[in-house]
């Protein structure tokens, strides 16, 4: 199911400097490559991006990447560029190949967390194990994106690492949506072949 061109503004306008569409330009050559990566040409005829858009999977990540400013994405200065880092050390390119050519490819991938400015990720997490209240405000925000998107319909939430899926879990899963854990794409395992076995998995499950 795609979206209206309405939705897709207002989910632009409010979010398109933080999230994204788990959609890329492939790469010319090795499908594992980085090439491409975090090129943006896919997004810029709109028209044709919301129709391979898919609202039935939602991606989650905890929190941006220290390389990306939530205004300008990874210096690209167009929006929809969160997960699309051509950074020599990322790993977008796990994510892409593994998604690519799946039935979860054009789904909406966010952060739980927005705009967070701690040193490190330990301390992040900490932070909103102890602060439930600052917690349940970045949950609200996910809600709005996802009613936004997907209006009344719940779907499933797929979160990248252990502690997007333990946050998840302890605040949205009781409002009826359905958390599927994938370990996050920037680990150096599991290896590409195994991790796109794994999100199949899932995605299977999922029906």
């Amino acid at each position: 199911m795609s979206i209206s061109m309405d939705k897709y503004q207002l989910l632009k306008e409010e979010f398109g400097s933080l999230a994204s569409w788990v959609l890329w330009d492939k790469a010319c050559g090795n499908p594992k490559s980085r090439e491409n990566v975090g090129s943006m040409n896919w997004a810029k005829d709109e028209k044709k991006l919301i129709k391979k858009i898919k609202t039935k999977f939602v991606f989650v990540a905890f929190n941006g990447s220290s390389l990306h400013d939530g205004k300008t994405g990874h210096k690209q200065n167009v929006c929809w560029s969160n997960f699309h880092s051509s950074y020599e050390y990322g790993r977008d390119h796990k994510l892409r190949y593994a998604i690519l050519g799946s039935i979860a490819e054009g789904s909406y991938i966010t952060d739980l967390i927005k705009n967070d400015k701690s040193k490190t990720a330990k301390e992040r997490v900490n932070k909103y194990k102890k602060n439930r209240t600052l917690l349940e405000r970045h949950i609200d925000t996910l809600k709005r994106e996802i009613v936004l998107l997907c209006g009344a319909k719940k779907p499933c939430l797929i979160a990248l690492g252990r502690d997007t899926e333990n946050f998840l879990k302890q605040t949205i899963e009781k409002d009826g949506y359905k958390v599927f854990y994938l370990p996050h794409y920037s680990a150096t395992k599991p290896k590409f072949d195994d991790y796109k076995k794994l999100l199949k998995e899932i995605l299977e499950k999922s029906k």
